[in-house]
């Protein structure tokens, strides 16, 4: 009971406190934050190798969409 009731009034400071902060939004990035370090452990990449890899990805996705694109323009420009 003492436990509840020093959370709840604790979390009622900090919303009073700072209640244009998006405290939530902080949170939920904290979450976010955690688990990926979680992942990166689990799987053996560090932070570095990771953004790499979503460069990567990045890269493929242009080269993905520029080719789709190159495929629409000569089936639009035959019909």
């Amino acid at each position: 009971m003492k436990c509840t009731t020093v959370f709840l009034v604790l979390s009622m400071v900090v919303l009073m406190a700072e209640p244009g902060d998006a405290f939530f939004s902080h949170l939920y990035r904290g979450i976010v934050s955690v688990g990926n370090h979680i992942h990166g452990l689990l799987s053996g990449e560090t932070p570095r190798q990771q953004e790499v890899m979503k460069e990567a990805m990045r890269e493929a996705m242009k080269v993905q969409e520029a080719m789709d694109q190159q495929a629409f323009d000569r089936e639009r420009a035959l019909a």
